[in-house]
């Protein structure tokens, strides 16, 4: 008789048993209860008995074509074996969470799914692998039903002659006479149970198709004095000899489950918030964009080591394989739904997973018992903000930490009472920066820049659009014919930004470095003079903290124009724009960091005073809240438009990823070599609006899966609007 098969070389009942017991301890890890527990078991147990099918065993032993789903097959034996349990446990007849996460584990649960399927054929030898599973299930829950039991026999043979797509679809019959739609059932199961259930069953699923025995892999298991020693090992590669600062201390000691953290940047704010932290079995480390992601994973691998800490958001994947040599399931898989024992994520996946995008109920499950760090938390703007708040009102995690070097009051009010550490005053109390005033706009500072590169200071010059930093640089290369000079914006291809990331962090004498917002959250940079427009407050201090960073310097000049561009006024608005203007004019000339961080508080106490403000927060509560009525357990289907609509973690002119059409044939070679997963190397990201106002210069590329343009475009200056075409860009970047 042959064995029957989960995988080619895996006999069927021992992948089950393996399944169960990494499930049991990761259900003990997450503290699941017994009545979760026992549901999370069963799902383990029972999730691929639908591999038991004639077809599946043929399928799996090389014969050509496509198996019947095994999840949908799978679903009336668990549904008969939970049903029975929720009768003798008195656990409520539509209690079927281990059933709905038996029939999504490989398919997320939706309004179509499995519609349309027939009835499997049963191999013959299925009740074997039944009547054994019931065996190693009834050592680890209280009570199970007998598979060999008449009433048992009886139902199990009803429901199986009938097509399980059937029972989706056209409902199940209770005693009482009624009948209700599976489907109806599982999307009002209450979607912190089916979370956690699915979770178990789907990462003890993961482990042990990967042949991974322990799932101590999930969770941090290092003993804190040897984190510290490894931490302070981390600080003394940046201060040797140094010792924890008072503000470092004091956070290593907060017990409380909420921490307030405001230090000044360079000062050694995430070791604060990773004393703090300590021994905590997960954490989640959050940030506002890809760049300072990317660094903070970096970073974090060096303290926990590089198989312990995950990566997660847009372009994780392609960072991974990059820049890591672990297996695809831990690297990517694992990363991305935040069951590395330690994540290091943009806030966007962590809200997406509440707006239900896929894999929604394994991020939500290990949030709510991880350490959840959100940092720079003044960066957001309020709708996202608004969607924040609601995801934490309604799921708060076992720890939360907010950290900023600007940290306003106000904001705060927002969150969850915590307890406040701030860094201790002879910080604070840094001059780094001299103000300094031009009249002008950065058009007619510029000749300044040039005389200062003469006299070997490193420059930093920091416009508020990508056209007016393109046409600065320009001037720089055709009138002053200046070297060196480099050139950073959004919109050059991604292989091009990382390659001149790299070549300005650390500058040469006489080095001029024209940017825009993009240096105010992603590099560790550090010149000699600061040449900007007025921008918000907030905006110029980070700007601000890419000159004398460390504050090791006699006070760096800081030039900032009066007269700001069309286009600034068009990303900002002459509103918030005129208040900064109006609250750095009353800094004085050498500000202290706590100056600067409390004029950033001045302008968000304005911004916070406006209605404007306030709607757009109430419109991301009030986003979320509809999302999840309306969703319930379903994940979201991304072709309804109205659904997609809401779909997003950020407001403002949303960014599409483009080709140049000068890498066409590099992209079709790199397909062909099957690496099309390194195309993002060549793409660039332009507003939408571009597409319905430059249509003619865009077109699509389906092998490619992006948009090709025409638009003009090099490695110096990135791409170009049309000749002539004057761009108003309000987005968001992200």
């Amino acid at each position: 008789m042959a064995q029957l098969l989960a995988k080619p070389d895996i006999p069927l009942i021992e992948h089950l048993r393996n399944v169960v017991k990494l499930g049991r301890e990761i259900a003990v890890r997450l503290e699941l209860d017994e009545r979760l527990l026992t549901k999370a078991l069963i799902a383990c147990g029972l999730h691929d008995i639908g591999k038991a099918t004639v077809d599946f065993q043929e399928y799996i032993r090389g014969r050509r074509g496509r198996a019947y789903p095994h999840a949908l097959a799978s679903m009336p034996v668990i549904l008969m074996i939970e049903q029975m349990l929720n009768w003798q446990m008195g656990w409520g007849e539509h209690d079927l969470t281990a059933t709905a996460s038996v029939l999504t584990h490989h398919s997320p649960l939706g309004p179509e799914l499995y519609k349309g399927f027939e009835t499997p054929q049963w191999h013959p030898d299925w009740r074997r692998v039944l009547e054994e599973v019931q065996e190693f299930l009834r050592a680890e829950v209280r009570y199970l039903p007998d598979v060999n039991d008449p009433l048992v026999q009886d139902a199990l043979q009803v429901l199986l002659s009938e097509s399980p797509a059937g029972l989706l679809y056209e409902g199940l019959s209770f005693p009482d006479g009624r009948r209700a739609s599976l489907h109806g059932i599982f999307q009002s199961l209450p979607p912190r149970e089916f979370s956690q259930v699915k979770t178990v069953l789907h990462l003890a699923d993961w482990l042990a198709s990967a042949g991974k025995a322990d799932p101590r892999v999930l969770f941090l298991d290092i003993p804190l004095s040897a984190f510290r020693a490894q931490l302070q090992k981390e600080i003394a590669k940046k201060r040797p000899e140094a010792q924890w600062r008072d503000f470092q201390r004091k956070a290593m000691e907060v017990r409380t489950e909420v921490l307030w953290l405001r230090a000044p940047t360079g000062t050694g704010k995430t070791e604060a918030l990773l004393l703090w932290a300590g021994e905590t079995e997960r954490l989640i480390y959050l940030l506002p964009t890809q760049a300072t992601t990317n660094a903070m994973w970096r970073r974090l691998r060096g303290i926990y080591g590089h198989d312990q800490v995950g990566l997660a958001h847009g372009r994780a994947s392609y960072m991974l394989r990059k820049e890591s040599d672990e297996d695809p399931l831990d690297a990517r898989l694992l990363g991305s739904v935040f069951a590395k024992p330690v994540t290091v994520a943009t806030l966007d996946q962590f809200l997406l997973a509440h707006l239900h995008g896929r894999h929604w109920e394994e991020r939500r499950a290990l949030a709510q018992r991880a350490t959840v760090v959100l940092d720079e938390i003044h960066a957001y703007e309020p709708y996202t903000l608004g969607l924040l708040l609601e995801a934490l009102d309604r799921e708060r995690p076992a720890r939360l930490a907010l950290a900023s070097a600007t940290l306003p009051p106000g904001l705060l009010d927002l969150f969850p009472k915590g307890t406040l550490v701030e860094a201790e005053p002879s910080l604070w109390g840094r001059r780094r920066h001299r103000l300094e005033w031009h009249e002008g706009s950065l058009f007619d500072a510029l000749p300044e820049a040039v005389q200062w590169a003469r006299e070997g200071r490193s420059i930093l010059i920091v416009a508020n659009t990508v056209q007016d930093a393109q046409e600065l640089y320009k001037r720089l290369r055709d009138e002053h014919a200046w070297e060196p000079r480099y050139l950073l914006h959004a919109r050059f291809t991604f292989s091009d930004r990382q390659e001149k990331e790299a070549l300005v962090e650390k500058p040469s004498p006489g080095t001029i470095f024209i940017a825009t917002q993009v240096v105010e959250v992603s590099l560790d940079i550090s010149y000699d003079v600061l040449l900007t427009e007025v921008a918000p407050v907030d905006a110029l201090v980070q700007r601000m903290g890419r000159v004398n960073r460390r504050g090791e310097k006699p006070p760096a000049p800081v030039v900032i124009c009066r007269r700001w561009s069309e286009g600034a006024q068009h990303v900002y608005g002459k509103e918030i724009l005129t208040w900064s203007l109006e609250i750095l004019s009353e800094l004085p000339p050498e500000p202290t960091d706590a100056d600067l961080a409390e004029a950033a508080n001045r302008l968000y106490k304005r911004v916070m005073a406006t209605e404007n403000w306030w709607r757009e927060l109430s419109e991301g509560r009030q986003t979320l809240d509809e999302l999840q009525r309306i969703l319930g357990c379903y994940t979201i289907d991304l072709s309804d438009e109205e659904m997609r609509q809401r779909f997003t973690t950020r407001r403002g002119v949303v960014s599409v990823e483009v080709l140049p059409n000068r890498f066409r044939e590099e992209a079709y070679r790199l397909i062909e070599q099957g690496e099309g997963w390194r195309i993002i190397e060549f793409l660039v990201p332009v507003p939408l609006p571009w597409l319905r106002r430059y249509w003619e210069f865009f077109e699509p590329r389906s092998a490619l899966r992006c948009l090709e343009t025409s638009l003009p475009s090099n490695s110096e200056l990135g791409l170009l609007p049309p000749t002539g075409e004057l761009v108003e860009e309000t987005y968001v970047i992200v």
